[in-house]
């Protein structure tokens, strides 16, 4: 049976490794390197320099997030499980599940501060650049500016998932890193890749006699993480439909369920040599 406190303590011990690792240290680094080049896009923009700022720096962090996800999952599991320190953690009478699923929320924890601490650079970045000129259209940088970061923080949590469940069949710590990278990229460019393919009359028919049946397969396989970007909605105010709000998150949250108890069942009937 599941056990509460042993989730928590495992949650506890990926948060306080987290923050040793000085990942935070790098983290706050790369955020000003990165806020600084949104900062100087704006600057040889000729037009809207905080939305080029804003956007700049959006991208940054989706970046930036993708990398520490799979930075801390490759340290707080997979390496645990390639040098056998996870025998210690698996001595205490608790589930497996509990030391999957703690460093799970733990990697959550530390990804959601990361998220927040880059979300308050970017904020402080466009304000510097709007400060200086009136645009025609202002940025919305109050609850749309946070429920993007939002949306973004799930789209990281379903390639955390996958990282995770690649981890409890990986017997090396940089197979979830690379095939946890290859997931992200598929992900995000599923939607645009299909607009783009559907929007060809030519290639749409092409597809639809040929490769319908492969892109069908696809979609259920690979989720759309392209819909979780929502910046339209803090760039220009352009709030999405109630479906398109709904939809892509009960998509993430399933799809991440999904791969968690896929990596529990498989990390419970692993045998650790």
């Amino acid at each position: 049976m599941l056990s509460l406190h042993a989730v928590q303590q495992h949650l506890l011990v990926a948060w306080r490794s987290g923050l040793r690792s000085r990942s935070f240290q790098a983290l706050f680094i790369l955020g000003l390197l990165a806020m600084g080049g949104a900062y100087l896009a704006a600057e040889f923009s000729g037009r809207q320099p905080a939305t080029v700022a804003l956007d700049v720096g959006l991208s940054a962090i989706r970046i930036i997030g993708l990398l520490l996800v799979l930075f801390w999952t490759q340290e707080l599991i997979a390496r645990e499980v390639e040098r056998r320190t996870v025998f210690s953690a698996l001595a205490y009478p608790a589930p497996r599940s509990a030391y999957l699923l703690g460093r799970y929320l733990g990697l959550l924890l530390l990804t959601a501060a990361a998220v927040v601490l880059l979300g308050l650079l970017l904020l402080g970045t466009v304000h510097v650049v709007a400060g200086g000129y009136a645009q025609a259209q202002m940025v919305h940088l109050g609850k749309e500016l946070w429920l993007t970061l939002l949306y973004n923080f799930l789209d990281l949590a379903v390639v955390a998932a996958f990282a995770v469940f690649v981890t409890s069949l990986s017997t090396t710590p940089l197979l979830p890193f690379a095939l946890g990278l290859a997931f992200a990229v598929a992900g995000r460019s599923l939607g645009p890749a299909l607009e783009f393919l559907l929007g060809n009359t030519d290639a749409a028919k092409q597809i639809a006699g040929t490769y319908q049946p492969i892109l069908d397969a696809v979609r259920w396989i690979l989720p759309d993480l392209s819909r979780l970007d929502i910046r339209p909605l803090t760039l220009y105010g352009q709030w999405p439909g109630s479906e398109a709000m709904l939809w892509p998150a009960v998509m993430a949250l399933g799809y991440l369920a999904i791969l968690l108890a896929a990596a529990v069942l498989i990390f419970n009937r692993r045998e650790f040599a």
